[in-house]
């Protein structure tokens, strides 16, 4: 007769199992979390020669560094977007009040917000003044659409995982 296996060494199996399985998820959502997006930020060089250079994050997009009204924000560079858009919260800080009211066209559908001008636009080193931004209740703190009405100012080139803005030269 062949004896069998002690229980004890079964167990003893799945609890090393499970240690080591442990570790590693516990490893791997510390490095998920500790690399939150790429955000680009404007550098002396980048801002003497116009131009950012903008790493693509894990999640596919592009994010850069900059401010509204001198607010500091990090944008989601959205060029399905017309618009630069913000939440209000941000709205506030970033002094965008007045406006008028409008029924804005998001990929979630149709959003109640509120359309300011004259915004000044930092991003990546690269200023455009007098830009209209929509302020939606929809965006979440912390997050702001970086849109055409801004893009249009820039040359934009995407070469491999790099998106690069660019400010036109002038004939």
């Amino acid at each position: 007769m062949i004896a069998a296996r002690p229980r004890a060494y079964d167990r003893a199996t799945w609890l090393i199992l499970l240690f080591w399985v442990s570790i590693f998820a516990v490893v791997y959502l510390a490095m998920n979390v500790s690399q939150g997006p790429n955000v680009a930020r404007a550098t002396t060089e980048s801002a003497a020669h116009g131009e950012i250079v903008i790493p693509r994050s894990r999640d596919g997009h592009y994010y850069v560094a900059g401010t509204i009204n001198s607010s500091p924000v990090t944008f989601l560079i959205d060029t399905g977007a017309t618009v630069t858009a913000v939440g209000t919260d941000f709205a506030r800080r970033a002094r965008l009040s007045g406006g008028l009211a409008a029924r804005i066209d998001t990929a979630g559908g149709p959003v109640v917000g509120t359309m300011v001008s004259g915004a000044t636009i930092l991003a990546g080193g690269i200023r455009v003044d007098d830009v209209r931004v929509a302020v939606l209740p929809s965006i979440a703190e912390g997050h702001a659409l970086l849109g055409q009405n801004f893009l249009q100012s820039v040359a934009i080139e995407q070469r491999g995982d790099q998106l690069i803005l660019r400010i036109p030269r002038r004939r």
